[in-house]
């Protein structure tokens, strides 16, 4: 169980709310999150938990709501092989032009600072631009 905290996009505020994952039997990966005044949303998946990460943040996003944790950071990037071995619950904080470092994997439902947490579209565009940034320097190195 994690209690983190959303952020509404409109005014800044602060929601408290509950996470919690459940591997059913049949090999179901379930992610629940839980606040006062609304309705459960759970979100499962046959392969692992970052797909029901992804889709908790689309439908966040929608309800324009943010949760402060380091998946949801501008610069976590989750590689197949952290997939693998969490079941979609590790991601690596990365840094421009550096590649992924081990040290950095953390907990993708661990608390984040509000500053670090922003909306997929730009996360997106940072991890993009990180991964650019290797193929520029193959592209001087040829």
């Amino acid at each position: 169980m994690y209690r983190l905290e959303l952020v509404g996009l409109a005014d800044e505020s602060r929601l408290p709310c509950v996470v919690t994952l459940r591997d059913a039997d049949d090999d179901i990966c379930e992610l629940r999150l839980d606040r006062e005044g609304a309705r459960p949303l759970v979100f499962r998946s046959p392969v692992d938990f970052e797909d029901t990460l992804i889709e908790l943040r689309k439908e966040l996003e929608r309800q324009r709501l943010l949760l402060l944790c380091n998946r949801f950071r501008r610069n976590a990037f989750v590689s197949s092989m952290a997939r693998q071995m969490s079941t979609g619950l590790s991601c690596y904080l990365v840094s421009p032009g550096r590649p992924v470092d081990p040290e950095k994997l953390v907990d993708s439902l661990g608390p984040a600072p509000r500053e670090v947490v922003v909306l997929a579209e730009e996360s997106a565009k940072y991890i993009s631009d990180w991964i650019g940034g290797f193929d520029d320097d193959d592209d001087r190195l040829s």
